[in-house]
């Protein structure tokens, strides 16, 4: 089965914000192992023949999903530890 890693960073994303995630949750967020697999993969490439431009298109997309989860993070481990954001 090939998966489509651009949607399904998205589709993981969206699920996991719909199951209304505890700050606990939020703060250990990881992707799936094979979302981070296709991100390794698509840095990899990228460092070593350059990518096509719909991947560093898609490598982008990801990127920014994972900096407004990053985002998200922090902010939750700061509630958690009683500061406010």
């Amino acid at each position: 089965m090939t998966i489509q890693p651009q949607q399904s960073i998205f589709s993981e994303v969206a699920d996991f914000w719909l199951s209304q995630p505890t700050l606990e949750a939020v703060a250990n967020y990881r992707v799936s192992t094979d979302i981070q697999q296709h991100i390794d993969d698509l840095l990899d490439k990228n460092t070593s023949v350059g990518l096509s431009t719909d991947e560093h298109l898609e490598l982008e997309q990801i990127l920014a999903v994972a900096l407004m989860m990053d985002i998200a993070k922090a902010k939750a481990k700061l509630k958690l530890a009683g500061k406010s954001t």
